[in-house]
């Protein structure tokens, strides 16, 4: 029941935080990708089955309110969840430079994959550029990689455990 509450406060705590605040938390005008920060955790911490179904769920939540082709953010998003859950434990979850590491793989794979989607349709549906979706893309990857650290301390206070589940030094 823990974990049902958590993760449907997660789900409302991250729309929130991407869709209203997201421009109140930019740098230099570049919002953190909060929802790919809280996925790659998932992934990490919970499994990848979790965070296939976070992922799909928020990025699908994403295409509804975005201009953007539908669909690409939701199969980005369940696909990096599912992939970096299958390789959990090749990584040190507690070690910070796992943590950039990761992230930085995972944000740098969602922008290639978004920019393709982009480049390839034909221009005026999205009416970006694909330059400018490479430029902000690179701008959006460093952003999310300096916040990891604290949005990785705060869901690893509020990810309730499995006793069975869990390491011990995993807290």
């Amino acid at each position: 029941m823990k974990r049902a509450l958590f993760y449907i406060f997660l789900y409302i705590g991250l729309c929130i935080l991407q869709f209203s605040f997201g421009q109140f938390l930019s740098i230099g005008g570049v919002f953190p990708n909060f929802i790919l920060i809280a996925i790659v955790f998932i992934a990490l911490f919970d499994g990848q089955i979790p965070a296939e179904i976070l992922g799909f769920i928020l990025g699908l939540t994403w295409d509804v309110f975005s201009t953007d082709v539908f669909g690409v953010r939701a199969v980005l998003f369940a696909s990096l969840g599912y992939f970096i859950g299958m390789l959990r434990n090749s990584f040190e979850r507690d070690q910070m430079f796992a943590q950039f590491t990761v992230v930085l793989l995972a944000s740098v794979a969602f922008w290639v994959g978004f920019s393709v989607i982009i480049t390839i349709l034909p221009e005026g549906v999205s009416g970006a550029a694909p330059f400018e979706v490479a430029f902000s893309g690179i701008l959006k990857v460093v952003v999310t990689v300096l916040i990891t650290p604290i949005v990785f301390a705060f869901l690893k206070i509020l990810l309730p455990r499995r006793k069975s589940y869990w390491r011990e030094d995993d807290f």
